[in-house]
């Protein structure tokens, strides 16, 4: 039975609002455990973040480490488990791993909630971070932000609320703003064509083969909704999505560009939104997921190796949920 069109409008509705309520970071709470008792090996699970708006890894060079950019500070795994990284303990609603070793980007808020942290860069791994510019007159909080891995300095961010797009060529030192194609809730550079850059909306997954100058709608072979996620594997080829529709998510994988989806064999169960892809170096796959579990919500990163046939738990800040997952 077709559902009606008052129906269909009633659950974009709520879809939208949920939505918009993570994208502002208005998590009501989240089930966190220190991580000073590793020898219990669940403990190698848990982090201590509040939620993830981020994920990434240096794709060449001597560190291979899996980086978190969370609500309150960054992460990184370890083979004693997960580690705050630094002392700054901002929220990094934006986040993205550039092309040299020891370079990060990030936006956000500081800890305290007073005001945006513009556009900043890190040259060591995370350790200590340098405001480059505020993109604004008020310094900008990017919630979506993509730096490309084919053009060094080339990164794109759109503050909260995504009704707004900028881009840069110099890491940062000056910014031109862009006309979004619709609500952005994800941004992702393509890896191997430094001039097209894809757009995930409230309506739909765009396309810009001209850095945001302008942009087509992807019209794919199977139904979506809001794309909250995109990325690439290390080789570019394989382009991954999470796409909200009438309260169902679903990941996709497309080697097209995004014309031809097939839904993965493997889906995190009882995952809400997905946020973020990233690729690991051997082909691998990161997702930040969202998820609701019996005790409450969860926000974790997975990791698949077989292209989405199976997803594995690599971190989690909810103790049911690593226990669970515990081998």
């Amino acid at each position: 039975m077709k559902k009606s069109r008052t129906s269909k409008s009633k659950n974009k509705k709520i879809l939208l609002g949920i939505v918009s309520v993570i994208i502002i970071g208005v998590i009501v709470s989240y089930a966190s455990s220190s991580q000073d008792n590793t020898s219990d090996p669940k403990s190698k699970l848990l982090g201590s973040w509040m939620d993830i708006h981020g994920v990434g890894m240096f794709l060449s060079g001597t560190d291979d480490t899996l980086y978190l950019a969370t609500h309150n500070g960054l992460f990184k795994k370890g083979l004693d488990g997960w580690k705050r990284i630094g002392y700054d303990q901002s929220d990094l609603m934006g986040f993205s791993i550039g092309t040299n070793e020891g370079t990060m980007y990030s936006s956000g808020h500081p800890s305290a909630m007073n005001g945006n942290l513009g556009f900043r860069v890190s040259k060591d791994n995370g350790n200590s971070w340098t405001m480059i510019s505020k993109v604004k007159d008020n310094p900008v909080d990017f919630h979506a932000m993509t730096a490309s891995k084919a053009q060094s300095g080339l990164v794109y961010g759109s503050p909260g609320g995504g009704s707004e797009l900028f881009v840069t060529s110099d890491e940062g030192t000056s910014w031109k703003s862009l006309t979004p194609p619709d609500r952005i809730v994800s941004l992702a550079a393509d890896p191997l064509n430094p001039d097209r850059v894809y757009a995930g909306t409230v309506s739909g997954l765009y396309v810009s083969n001209d850095k945001g100058q302008q942009w087509q709608k992807i019209n794919p072979n199977v139904e979506i909704g809001t794309i909250t996620g995109i990325g690439f594997t290390s080789d570019g080829k394989t382009m991954y999505v999470f796409s909200s529709l009438d309260g169902n998510g679903v990941i996709y994988k497309s080697i097209t560009g995004g014309e031809i989806m097939v839904k993965t064999q493997g889906q995190i169960t009882n995952t809400g939104i997905i946020f973020n892809f990233a690729p690991g170096r051997n082909g691998e796959i990161y997702a930040t997921a969202m998820e609701k579990v019996s005790s409450g919500m969860a926000s974790s990163v997975y990791m698949t190796n077989d292209y989405g046939d199976t997803w594995i738990l690599e971190g989690t800040n909810n103790s049911e949920l690593a226990m669970t997952n515990n081998t």
